[in-house]
């Protein structure tokens, strides 16, 4: 064989051209690599959780968090001499930063109500806000309409959907539905709830009347607005004649037969004279009467959640009167960011904006100041080291609200 040192090396780089159509043989790889060992896996993003999650950079270069729950501390574990990677997660809110009158401001946006109803006393929500419902109190009839942005009432319009309870019903005051909206509860001004069955969930049309009630009339017969735990093991009354909240307990969750006085209620009479609506935030910590002599939402401090026992006036309180001269319910979105007010003279839903904290996020010592978050962003860090992670430095962050 000839010697071949003495040859010109080749250099340079080849271009392929084509789309390799023609090529035909290939493998063609499925899966998501999981099945691979002795190899870091790149492209498939682990999921972490938890208030301390530990980010193994060894194993992996993508982390994905859903909404913190609680502050978190994040730490990273086995880091490569060289590595980049992200963390990303969901700014949580902190309940206890949420569903704060004083930052509340009219946002501009309202639902005018009045082509359906002419009475209206009460508005309430679907869970995730795509469907809210309005009461008319003359004729008994619960109106639903859709939202195409949750909670977001300038989105709404008449979903051609209605309930008439009058076969039940003599004024109607208040309705509030369970978690899935597969029951619905209305009152009656004369002191008693009423139970209905939706066989889909949040759909009036399904309504058919459950024959079950419940008469609080020992307590108040003058009942105007009606409230539930999460669970439905506990009931909320509020009632005119004594300007109180009268609570009531449950044996089995969202079925009013089985409903018993808990002997605990509250008087608001030193807030508002004629008290009208009622709501409460997720853990029962915070309870909203609206005064209907003074259209005022008063926030209250319970100290042992759905307990009105341990309500405590907060000196919190937020004027509607601009928006309508006579409020008469109000309601919430889940996170507390959203407040609406159903006013009477005008029959609209008027929708306000309540600022929210999102939980802290700490990391590790970095070099590189991260952004600050509101509630709900989706937050994207990126990462690098060139020294096992003695340096961290924090390169690029996307955050998406």
């Amino acid at each position: 064989m000839a010697n071949l040192s003495d040859k010109v090396a080749p250099s340079g780089v080849l271009t392929p051209t084509g789309d390799g159509s023609n090529l035909s043989g290939i493998l063609t790889p499925t899966g998501d690599g999981s099945g691979l060992t002795g190899l870091p896996k790149p492209h498939g993003p682990v999921a972490v959780s938890g208030a301390t999650p530990s980010l193994d950079v060894g194993a992996y270069n993508f982390f994905q968090q859903g909404a913190l729950t609680a502050d978190t501390t994040v730490s990273f574990a086995s880091v490569p001499t060289d590595a980049k990677w992200q963390y990303s997660y969901v700014a949580g809110f902190d309940v206890s930063q949420t569903f704060d009158l004083a930052t509340a401001v009219y946002s501009n946006k309202s639902f005018d109500a009045s082509s359906q109803a002419t009475s209206t006393t009460a508005a309430s929500f679907s869970s995730d806000g795509t469907s809210m419902f309005v009461l008319d109190s003359d004729n008994n009839i619960v109106y639903q309409y859709t939202l195409s942005a949750g909670f977001d009432v300038s989105t709404a319009s008449y979903a051609s959907k209605s309930f008439d309870a009058s076969s039940q019903l003599t004024t109607s005051r208040s309705v509030a539905f369970n978690t899935d909206g597969t029951s619905m509860f209305i009152i009656d001004s004369g002191g008693s709830v009423f139970q209905y069955t939706l066989s889909t969930g949040f759909d009036v049309t399904t309504t058919s009347y459950a024959s079950k009630s419940f008469d609080v009339s020992s307590q108040d017969g003058n009942l105007a607005s009606i409230a539930f735990n999460t669970d439905g093991t506990a009931m909320f009354v509020l009632g005119r004649s004594n300007q109180s909240v009268f609570q009531y307990t449950l044996s089995t969750g969202f079925d009013v037969t089985t409903t018993s006085y808990a002997s605990k209620s509250f008087d608001v009479s030193s807030q508002d004279t004629n008290p009208f609506g009622i709501a409460f935030n997720p853990n029962g910590t915070s309870m909203f009467i609206v005064g209907n002599t003074t259209d005022d939402i008063f926030q209250y401090t319970l100290s042992t959640g759905f307990d009105v026992s341990t309500a405590s006036y907060t000196g919190t309180s937020f004027d509607a009167s601009p928006q309508d001269g006579s409020c008469l319910s109000v309601a919430f979105n889940s996170f507390g960011t959203a407040m609406f007010i159903m006013g009477t003279i005008n029959d609209t839903v008027f929708q306000y904006t309540l600022d929210g904290e999102p939980y802290s996020l700490t990391l590790p010592t970095v070099v590189g100041t991260p952004s600050a978050t509101t509630v709900g962003d989706r937050v994207t860090y990126t990462f690098v080291t060139d020294d096992g992670g003695t340096t961290i430095d924090l390169i690029a962050e996307e955050i998406i609200q």
